[in-house]
C-alpha cells in the first residue's frame, strides 16, 4: 500500500491540516484497524489538529451511507409516539380551500360577490372554501376563471 503524506495550509483558519492519500488495487479493498476495534476502509483523510476531519469516499458507498441514515431517520420518526400523522388527503383538501380563499381575498371579493359572479349563492361559495372535495372541475374552473387564476392554483 502506498502513502502519500502531504502538509498544506488551510487558507479559512490558517492552521495547518494533513491530507493522506491512499492508492490501492482496483477492484480489492483493503481494511486498516484504528484505535477502535472496528476496521475502516482506508480512503483518504484530512486531519486538522491530529483529528480526522474529512474522508473522500466513493460515490456509491456514500449514497449508501446517506440512503442508511435516511432510513434510520424514517424508522426513528415511525417509532416516535410524539410524531403527528396527518391523512395526506385530508391535508390536500386543507390546503386547496386555504388557496381558494386566499385567491378570492386577492381579488377582493367577498363571498357573496364572488358567488353574484358565478351565479351560486354565498353559502355554496363559503361550502366550497371550507370542504372543496365535493366540488366539480367545472366549478373549480368556473371560480379560477371569476379569479383571474390558473385552475391550478387552487387545488
Amino acid at each position: 500500500m502506498l502513502q502519500e503524506v502531504t502538509k498544506t495550509k488551510s487558507k479559512r483558519r490558517g492552521r495547518r491540516s494533513v491530507a493522506r492519500t491512499t492508492s490501492r488495487s482496483v477492484g480489492r479493498e483493503t481494511t486498516k484497524a484504528k484505535s477502535s476495534s472496528k476496521p475502516t476502509k482506508d480512503y483518504a483523510q484530512v486531519e486538522q489538529g491530529g483529528r480526522v476531519t474529512h474522508v473522500l469516499v466513493p460515490v456509491g458507498e456514500y449514497e449508501r451511507l446517506v440512503k442508511a441514515s435516511m432510513v434510520q431517520s424514517a424508522a426513528a420518526k415511525l417509532e416516535d409516539q410524539t410524531t403527528e400523522w396527518v391523512d395526506a388527503d385530508q391535508l390536500a383538501r386543507e390546503l386547496a380551500a386555504q388557496r381558494i380563499a386566499k385567491a378570492r381575498k386577492s381579488a377582493g371579493l367577498t363571498q357573496i360577490q364572488l358567488g353574484r359572479k358565478l351565479r351560486l349563492p354565498q353559502s355554496q361559495i363559503s361550502r366550497i372554501e371550507r370542504n372543496p372535495d365535493r366540488t366539480t372541475v367545472r366549478t373549480l374552473k368556473r371560480i379560477a376563471r371569476a379569479l383571474g387564476v390558473d385552475v391550478s392554483a387552487l387545488i
